[in-house]
């Protein structure tokens, strides 16, 4: 199955579907949100529920193919030697995706990861514990990466993502980023914490054209509207929710920029702002 893709200007961009399962109980995954409230959402938002009221996640990667070379922006959940294996019941196809789209592993010059949360950084070793990209450099936030040896010692979670950077940094091909990023004229990484300390989005801009990679900033497309609902995952709260009351401000600032979430029933999309409020709408 090929990804979808949009254009930037000449730089072209694909979601690639890592994974799509559900995930338990939406109102498990999004525990701080009333869950009346949640459930009522199922109207406006049926893609991210199934007919069970689970969340129905997808987690997706992109690629980005510029004037610099190929850009990966995270590597989904992997395969079965990673973490998320604990609790996904399925793979991540991200290999096969590529494979799809005629990208071979050798082919990726920079991976983004754009928080170290495993459905995002679990793909970035293959089965054998190596690195997937080997030619690739691998872009991670100093703050992410010091909030997982923090943690590493009480939290098994953290500890098993630390756990997959380590080979990127035996091989030297993990950059430590601190704070915001260009990659080139056209792509710069922003720092973005909230839903994690290190969590960054990717800016892509050729003359008016605009698109943002938003990671993790919206997990649902009713936080588009009510940017103070949690997601389960966010490490604060409110931290979380000022990131996307101010990247809300940025997109409604420059209409017509193209959103591209990781988690949402559909890869690209616009806010726009009517007699009603904000709102997520989807683009074919």
């Amino acid at each position: 199955m090929a990804g979808a893709t949009r254009h930037v200007g000449a730089i072209q961009v694909t979601a690639l579907l890592d994974c799509d399962f559900p995930a338990g109980p939406i109102v498990e995954s999004f525990p701080d949100i009333v869950a009346g409230d949640l459930l009522d959402a199922k109207t406006s938002h049926p893609g991210v529920y199934t007919d069970d009221d689970q969340w129905r996640l997808r987690v997706r990667a992109w690629l980005v193919r510029h004037a610099g070379g190929l850009l990966l922006f995270d590597t989904g959940i992997g395969g079965i030697g990673s973490p998320t294996q604990s609790w996904a019941p399925v793979t991540g196809a991200l290999a096969e995706r590529l494979e799809a789209i005629g990208v071979g592993r050798d082919h990726v010059d920079t991976v983004v990861i754009s928080h170290a949360h495993d459905d995002h950084i679990g793909g970035v070793l293959d089965d054998d514990g190596v690195p997937m990209f080997a030619n690739a450099r691998y872009v991670i936030q100093q703050a992410d990466r010091d909030w997982l040896r923090d943690l590493a010692g009480q939290d098994d979670e953290a500890a098993a993502a630390l756990e997959l950077l380590r080979p990127l940094a035996d091989a030297g091909i993990l950059e430590v980023i601190g704070g915001d990023h260009r990659i080139d004229t056209a792509l710069e990484l922003h720092h973005l914490p909230g839903h994690t300390p290190g969590h960054q989005i990717l800016r892509i801009q050729e003359n008016d054209n605009r698109m943002i990679l938003s990671a993790d900033t919206w997990n649902h497309p009713s936080q588009f509207v009510h940017p103070d609902w949690p997601s389960g995952p966010d490490n604060d709260h409110a931290g979380a929710a000022a990131a996307r009351r101010l990247l809300l401000a940025e997109l409604l600032s420059q209409p017509g920029t193209v959103v591209a979430p990781t988690h949402l029933a559909e890869p690209f999309g616009e806010v726009r702002s009517g007699r009603d409020g904000l709102a997520w709408v989807p683009i074919d």
